[in-house]
């Protein structure tokens, strides 16, 4: 099945304060959302069956994966196998997409 979506669309969703996400697209076994951080703004650290790869569309970030440090920057990717903790602070206000395998199901709800 083909899925083509105006992401522009796709209203986001506050997810704690400083982060709101929209999911863009998903089929198959993938799926892409885009997160949008505040400067100083952190997710909590988690882990989840996911690998994940994010780009980081605007803004610079410090991910912490394994209680190891990594400062990413606009155009920067960068891959978290799955099981493996970790999470990101926003050290400006920026973005990032995230592609997820498998789907995240937690992040889709009805209407999506």
């Amino acid at each position: 099945m083909i899925s083509i979506v105006d992401v522009n669309t796709i209203q986001r969703r506050t997810i704690k304060e400083g982060i709101q996400m929209r999911v863009l697209a998903w089929g198959g076994s993938l799926m892409m959302t885009q997160v949008f951080f505040t400067k100083g703004a952190t997710s909590d650290p988690h882990s989840h069956k996911h690998e994940q790869l994010s780009y980081v569309v605007e803004g610079d970030f410090i991910y912490f994966i394994d209680d190891k440090e990594y400062e990413v920057k606009q155009g920067y990717s960068i891959y978290i196998p799955s099981d493996v903790s970790h999470w990101v602070k926003a050290i400006t206000d920026g973005s990032l997409v995230d592609v997820f395998t498998p789907i995240r199901e937690d992040f889709l709800k009805k209407g999506d």
